[in-house]
């Protein structure tokens, strides 16, 4: 039975981050930023499948900084870099 434990999250042509600087850029919404997410997640997840994963890593994804992102998560950032709930 096959598995992995990561995955590349940008997609083949980097559709995660044109779509993320789009955003940072002012010239698309989070709607747009999160279909491009979204899109990419089912591609990944079927391309696993399609290769015969058997164990398909799950919550792994992360718009740009997975370490960030657990860092927010545990409560580990300083105050004075708040967290906005949008």
């Amino acid at each position: 039975m096959a598995h992995v434990v990561g995955y590349p999250r940008m997609g083949p042509k980097r559709e995660l981050k044109f779509s993320l600087e789009s955003f940072w850029d002012g010239k698309s919404t989070a709607e747009d930023l999160k279909k491009v997410a979204k899109d990419l997640r089912a591609l990944i997840w079927n391309q696993q499948k399609d290769a015969g994963v058997f164990w398909i890593p799950s919550n792994t994804f992360s718009y740009y900084d997975h370490v960030l992102d657990t860092t927010a998560m545990v409560g580990a950032v300083r105050g004075r870099f708040a967290i906005s709930e949008n």
